[in-house]
């Protein structure tokens, strides 16, 4: 398995769920396990009362939170595209808007 982009640091916070089918965390999981990504999962109360760290990280309360050195990113969508960008393994998906910048600016 590779670690993250320059070998920083990729922590997963999520959910209590014991699996990863029936949660938006889980999608991010398995995203993970498919690029061979290295990473540590910290699993955070159901209660969103008791996720102090996740409020600190990004100023709401919600679950799945990825972070990855510097980078800190929610919302399952957005995770999964942010990996599929950063690690360069899978295209976005027909439609979406999201296209790859070139480079040349525009």
């Amino acid at each position: 398995m590779s670690a993250g982009g320059a070998g920083r640091p990729v922590v997963l916070y999520r959910c209590p769920t014991p699996t990863d089918l029936l949660c938006p965390c889980g999608a991010v999981s398995r995203r993970l396990r498919k690029l061979g990504i290295e990473h540590r999962t910290e699993r955070v109360p159901y209660r969103r009362a008791g996720r102090p760290e996740i409020v600190e990280l990004t100023g709401q309360d919600r679950v799945p939170v990825l972070v990855e050195g510097e980078e800190v990113i929610h919302d399952s969508r957005r995770i999964v595209q942010y990996l599929d960008w950063a690690h360069g393994q899978a295209s976005p998906e027909p439609g979406s808007g999201e296209e790859r910048a070139s480079g040349s600016g525009a």
